[in-house]
């Protein structure tokens, strides 16, 4: 069974090798940003309601290398808002980031936007430290189909990534299959504001036989789009791929 990681890495170039490629290069990646699992929503306080409060409540959650939570602290917030984001968000299972390939302390900054209208609480997330988050993937120039839009890159301030709310497994190929191949093939992709895939690539690959096959799974994933100081954006990614045979 191939299984996607779901984890987001962020990239520094806005082009790579096309999938079908024979020349793509192993991974080597420095750093992976890891979003948290089981994102409980917060609830929107009913006296909040009830009296027409709304705004955001910023926090900060330092996690250990071991991704325990160390501590999480209120920045700024109204009163009767704050509560309900602390007790959604230590509910939250965080992953730290990735120092060439060792996990390490980690502190991220998480808004949540109490939306009076909507009558609900939309959470963002980005990483503050370690601050190198921006690494080079082995990549090549490649200067067909640029981006008609703004590209904006993850590590980039007040730019929260896409999340996948819709992806598949991949399939290994017949050739890839029978010969017991497994392994991780990076994809570099541009997620536009309407949660789209776009300039669909193979980064870099352990198992070239099966680049196709993510190339084309990744084509049909959807997002909810990264947003720029809380607005929809364009935004550069690349997603890990991993095929492994479980039998």
């Amino acid at each position: 069974m191939a299984t996607p990681l779901g984890c987001l890495l962020a990239q520094e170039s806005p082009h790579a090798i096309d999938g079908a490629a024979p020349n793509v290069p192993p991974c080597s990646i420095e750093h992976s940003v890891r979003y948290p699992e089981h994102m409980v929503a917060p609830k929107y306080p009913k006296q909040a309601l009830a009296s027409g409060v709304g705004g955001s409540v910023e926090l900060a959650a330092q996690i250990g290398a071991d991704a325990r939570k160390k501590e999480v602290r209120v920045i700024s917030g109204d009163p009767p808002l704050v509560s309900s984001a602390l007790g959604a968000v230590r509910e939250w299972r965080f992953r730290p980031m990735l120092v060439k390939g060792v996990p390490v302390d980690t502190t991220y900054r998480i808004k949540v936007r109490f939306n009076l209208l909507l009558q609900e609480a939309i959470s963002e997330v980005e990483v503050e430290s370690p601050q190198e988050t921006v690494p080079v993937l082995n990549t090549v120039q490649h200067e067909d189909d640029p981006p008609e839009v703004e590209v904006y890159k993850l590590g980039q301030m007040g730019v929260v990534g896409p999340r996948p709310i819709y992806s598949p497994d991949p399939e290994f190929s017949e050739k890839a299959r029978q010969a017991g191949e497994q392994g991780t093939v990076t994809v570099s992709l541009i997620v536009g504001s309407d949660g789209q895939p776009q300039h669909v690539r193979v980064a870099c690959s352990s198992v070239p036989n099966l680049n196709e096959n993510a190339i084309e799974t990744v084509k049909t994933w959807r997002f909810d789009p990264g947003t720029k100081d809380g607005k929809p954006v364009a935004v550069q990614i690349a997603v890990e791929v991993d095929f492994h045979s479980y039998r």
